[in-house]
Protein backbone atom coordinates (compact mmCIF):
# COMPACT_ATOMS: atom_id res chain seq x y z
CA UNK A 1 0.00 0.00 0.00
CA UNK A 2 1.55 3.29 -1.14
CA UNK A 3 0.63 6.93 -0.63
CA UNK A 4 1.00 9.41 -3.49
CA UNK A 5 1.90 12.92 -2.29
CA UNK A 6 2.59 15.47 -5.00
CA UNK A 7 3.81 19.03 -5.35
CA UNK A 8 2.41 21.10 -8.25
CA UNK A 9 4.67 23.31 -10.34
CA UNK A 10 2.21 26.17 -9.70
CA UNK A 11 0.36 26.03 -6.36
CA UNK A 12 -2.14 28.64 -7.57
CA UNK A 13 -3.31 26.15 -10.23
CA UNK A 14 -2.32 22.69 -8.95
CA UNK A 15 -3.85 20.65 -11.78
CA UNK A 16 -2.50 22.92 -14.55
CA UNK A 17 0.09 20.89 -16.45
CA UNK A 18 1.21 23.78 -18.66
CA UNK A 19 3.97 24.36 -16.08
CA UNK A 20 5.01 20.71 -16.26
CA UNK A 21 4.11 17.55 -14.36
CA UNK A 22 4.10 17.84 -10.56
CA UNK A 23 6.88 16.39 -8.47
CA UNK A 24 6.16 13.26 -6.42
CA UNK A 25 7.36 12.52 -2.90
CA UNK A 26 9.62 9.47 -2.73
CA UNK A 27 11.42 7.84 0.19
CA UNK A 28 14.20 5.33 0.62
CA UNK A 29 16.28 3.68 3.27
CA UNK A 30 20.03 3.92 2.78
CA UNK A 31 21.07 1.87 -0.23
CA UNK A 32 17.54 1.00 -1.41
CA UNK A 33 15.69 2.30 -4.48
CA UNK A 34 13.51 5.42 -4.29
CA UNK A 35 9.80 4.62 -3.97
CA UNK A 36 6.48 6.05 -2.85
CA UNK A 37 5.95 6.07 0.92
CA UNK A 38 4.18 2.90 1.91
CA UNK A 39 3.49 0.13 4.37
CA UNK A 40 2.39 -3.48 4.21
CA UNK A 41 -1.30 -3.98 4.83
CA UNK A 42 -1.79 -5.89 8.09
CA UNK A 43 -4.29 -8.78 8.22
CA UNK A 44 -7.75 -7.32 8.78
CA UNK A 45 -6.55 -3.71 8.41
CA UNK A 46 -8.48 -1.25 6.27
CA UNK A 47 -6.77 0.38 3.33
CA UNK A 48 -7.15 3.91 4.68
CA UNK A 49 -5.85 2.86 8.10
CA UNK A 50 -2.69 1.58 6.42
CA UNK A 51 -2.49 4.76 4.33
CA UNK A 52 -2.74 6.79 7.53
CA UNK A 53 0.18 4.83 9.02
CA UNK A 54 2.27 5.49 5.90
CA UNK A 55 1.43 9.21 5.96
CA UNK A 56 2.19 9.48 9.69
CA UNK A 57 5.55 7.78 9.18
CA UNK A 58 6.63 10.66 6.93
CA UNK A 59 5.03 13.42 9.02
CA UNK A 60 1.90 14.05 6.93
CA UNK A 61 -1.86 13.73 7.28
CA UNK A 62 -4.14 12.26 4.64
CA UNK A 63 -6.66 14.53 2.89
CA UNK A 64 -10.25 14.36 4.12
CA UNK A 65 -11.42 12.79 0.84
CA UNK A 66 -10.12 9.22 0.61
CA UNK A 67 -9.38 7.87 -2.86
CA UNK A 68 -7.65 4.80 -4.20
CA UNK A 69 -5.95 6.11 -7.33
CA UNK A 70 -4.49 2.98 -8.90
CA UNK A 71 -3.80 -0.70 -8.47
CA UNK A 72 -0.40 -1.82 -9.67
CA UNK A 73 0.02 -5.56 -10.15
CA UNK A 74 3.74 -6.25 -10.17
CA UNK A 75 5.11 -9.52 -11.49
CA UNK A 76 7.36 -11.69 -9.32
CA UNK A 77 11.01 -10.71 -9.16
CA UNK A 78 14.06 -12.63 -7.98
CA UNK A 79 13.32 -13.83 -4.47
CA UNK A 80 9.93 -12.07 -4.22
CA UNK A 81 6.41 -13.10 -5.08
CA UNK A 82 3.93 -11.15 -7.17
CA UNK A 83 2.66 -7.96 -5.51
CA UNK A 84 -0.59 -6.03 -5.71
CA UNK A 85 0.11 -2.42 -4.75
CA UNK A 86 -2.73 -0.04 -3.91
CA UNK A 87 -1.82 3.61 -4.45
CA UNK A 88 -3.87 5.98 -2.27
CA UNK A 89 -4.24 9.75 -2.64
CA UNK A 90 -2.01 11.55 -0.13
CA UNK A 91 -2.94 14.96 -1.50
CA UNK A 92 -0.72 17.77 -2.66
CA UNK A 93 1.44 20.27 -0.88
CA UNK A 94 3.32 23.41 -1.78
CA UNK A 95 5.78 22.90 1.08
CA UNK A 96 9.53 22.79 0.56
CA UNK A 97 10.52 20.30 3.24
CA UNK A 98 12.52 18.26 0.71
CA UNK A 99 14.62 19.59 -2.12
CA UNK A 100 14.03 18.93 -5.81
CA UNK A 101 16.36 20.99 -7.96
CA UNK A 102 19.57 19.17 -7.11
CA UNK A 103 17.97 15.93 -5.88
CA UNK A 104 19.43 16.52 -2.44
CA UNK A 105 17.46 14.87 0.31
CA UNK A 106 16.12 15.65 3.71
CA UNK A 107 15.69 13.36 6.69
CA UNK A 108 12.31 12.20 7.85
CA UNK A 109 10.77 14.34 10.63
CA UNK A 110 10.50 11.24 12.83
CA UNK A 111 13.46 9.42 14.31
CA UNK A 112 13.93 6.92 11.48
CA UNK A 113 16.46 5.89 8.88
CA UNK A 114 15.05 7.04 5.57
CA UNK A 115 15.45 9.99 3.25
CA UNK A 116 12.86 11.93 1.23
CA UNK A 117 12.98 13.76 -2.10
CA UNK A 118 10.70 15.39 -4.64
CA UNK A 119 11.05 13.30 -7.80
CA UNK A 120 10.44 14.67 -11.30
CA UNK A 121 8.43 12.90 -13.97
CA UNK A 122 11.71 11.71 -15.50
CA UNK A 123 12.58 9.97 -12.21
CA UNK A 124 9.44 7.84 -12.28
CA UNK A 125 8.91 7.56 -16.05
CA UNK A 126 9.15 3.76 -15.94
CA UNK A 127 6.71 3.44 -13.03
CA UNK A 128 3.32 2.96 -14.68
CA UNK A 129 1.52 2.76 -11.32
CA UNK A 130 2.89 6.14 -10.17
CA UNK A 131 2.14 7.83 -13.49
CA UNK A 132 -1.40 6.41 -13.53
CA UNK A 133 -2.04 7.44 -9.91
CA UNK A 134 -0.71 10.96 -10.49
CA UNK A 135 -2.85 11.34 -13.59
CA UNK A 136 -5.91 10.22 -11.59
CA UNK A 137 -5.04 12.61 -8.73
CA UNK A 138 -4.94 15.48 -11.26
CA UNK A 139 -8.30 14.41 -12.65
CA UNK A 140 -6.85 13.51 -16.04
CA UNK A 141 -7.87 9.83 -15.97
CA UNK A 142 -10.42 7.94 -13.89
CA UNK A 143 -9.24 6.97 -10.44
CA UNK A 144 -8.70 3.27 -9.91
CA UNK A 145 -7.05 1.90 -13.02
CA UNK A 146 -6.16 -1.79 -12.89
CA UNK A 147 -3.51 -3.65 -14.84
CA UNK A 148 -0.45 -3.11 -16.98
CA UNK A 149 -1.86 -4.62 -20.15
CA UNK A 150 -0.72 -7.78 -21.85
CA UNK A 151 -1.85 -11.30 -21.17
CA UNK A 152 -2.73 -12.67 -17.79
CA UNK A 153 -1.08 -16.06 -17.18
Amino acid sequence: MNVLVWKPRNSAAPADLSYGWPRVLQVRSTGTPWQLPGVLLRPGEGIMSAAGRAAYAIGLELPSVHRALALDQRPPTAGESEQLVIIVDGGWTDGDDVHAADHSTSPCPHDCQHERRWATSEDFADEIGIATALSAALGKTPAFVVGRGGEVP
